[in-house]
């Protein structure tokens, strides 16, 4: 059960008008964003950051996902929401099982690799190597750099969240993360 309870967004008008532009960007107001309720202001902020991060970025759409699930390894709840697009942005099974299973990712290009070792090391407290730095930059420009740092950002935010206020999957999501070993 989650630790925050969630406002009805029928005694919140700028709730209601938050939540209308999420189904409208997104199709549906997920538990997660729903834990940001009782901070109209700031949910429609974060919002419009994670639209950013997530729409309008300059990275291809199976390195995003693959930086997601690098992030959400672990957390069943993003896992699970991110597992669809992963499929429909190429990432197969095999990529996420070794994802998940903090594993080398063998089918990966170069440039795929180090933008999950960038986001590996961005959440541990932003501490990315020298080396690590200087692969990103062989293959992304300061542009993809800088949007691979605010979909890191983001994504660790959320996940972060999600673990301190114990969000639930919703029931109509079946959960994708396999277990490890």
């Amino acid at each position: 059960m989650s630790r925050l309870a969630v406002v009805d967004e029928k005694s919140n008008p700028e709730l209601a008008a938050t939540y209308a532009h999420i189904t409208k960007t997104r199709g549906h107001v997920s538990n997660i964003l729903k834990s940001f309720s009782n901070a109209p202001e700031g949910l429609k902020r974060l919002t419009a950051f994670g639209e950013y991060a997530r729409y309008h970025s300059d990275f291809p759409h199976r390195v995003r996902e693959l930086v997601i699930l690098t992030i959400a390894r672990g957390n069943q709840y993003a896992w699970t929401h991110h597992y669809p697009n992963a499929i429909e942005a190429g990432v197969t099974d095999a990529e996420m099982n070794a994802i998940n299973a903090g594993e080398p990712e063998k089918t990966t290009s170069p440039a795929e690799a180090v933008a999950m070792q960038y986001a590996r090391e961005f959440c541990n407290r932003g501490n990315v190597s020298d080396a690590t730095f200087a692969e990103l930059k062989k293959h992304y420009s300061a542009r993809q750099i800088t949007d691979l740092t605010l979909l890191t950002a983001y994504y660790l935010t959320l996940g972060s969240t999600i673990n301190a206020f114990r969000i639930e999957l919703e029931p109509h999501y079946t959960p994708k993360m396999k277990p490890v070993d």
